[in-house]
């Protein structure tokens, strides 16, 4: 086990000294985040720091984060959006499905729990598979519809075609049916979603979810 890519090495009494590679909570945690598919990129991140214009909403995003059991048992919903880059919608999203994670971990006995899905990649596949059979594409879409919670990120980041528009709004008709939590993250409001991905979708996306509008500037290199 390499512990310079630890969750816990702020926080456990035994890292460093006493770290091996049976511990359970390092590596229930990193299959967790692997079977999610969250990049390893963001699997690490700094602390986020707010603009002053996004303090309240950092501290809203930051309750649900404390309290996300209960977002993902009651199978509520979140839209992060922002016509500005950068500044911490997928961050957000990971911090909160990590949180989850952090709390359900003990007993978990390596089941999955969360998929991040970035949308513009996922739809790009359907359109790739309609030749070839991909087997772990397959799988990919049983799992949508049985892990906790997924992130649907960039949601919008352009007009769906009738196919794409079918096969996304399969899913996560089907997580909301079911009572799963989703997050989506996007750069769009809602009457830009209603152009970009039909009244449907956005139905599903805006009304089913708490909304939260980042306005603050990109916080990438602070």
């Amino acid at each position: 086990m390499d512990n310079k890519y630890c969750w816990y090495q702020k926080t456990c009494n035994n890292y460093k000294e006493n770290c091996n590679n049976n511990c359970v909570r390092f590596n229930e945690m990193q299959y967790l985040m692997e079977s999610a598919n969250i990049p390893k990129g963001n699997q690490f991140r700094n602390k986020l720091i707010p603009s002053p214009i996004d303090v309240e909403n950092f501290k809203f995003l930051n309750e649900i984060k404390k309290d996300v059991v209960n977002f993902i048992t009651n199978g509520e919903n979140l839209y992060i959006f922002s016509s500005k880059l950068g500044n911490g919608k997928t961050t957000w999203s990971i911090k909160i499905m990590q949180a989850y994670f952090n709390k359900i971990w003990a007993g978990n006995g390596f089941k999955q729990r969360g998929l991040f899905i970035h949308v513009p990649s996922f739809l790009t596949k359907f359109k790739e598979i309609i030749n070839k059979k991909d087997e772990s594409f397959e799988k990919l879409k049983e799992q949508l519809i049985q892990v906790d919670l997924v992130i649907w990120d960039d949601i919008a980041a352009g007009k769906l075609s009738d196919y794409d528009h079918t096969n996304l709004l399969t899913y996560i008709d089907q997580r909301i049916l079911s009572g799963r939590s989703n997050i989506y993250t996007g750069n769009l409001s809602e009457e830009e979603l209603k152009e970009a991905l039909g009244n449907r979708l956005t139905s599903r996306i805006w009304h089913n979810s708490t909304v939260v509008e980042l306005q603050g500037t990109d916080r990438r290199g602070v």
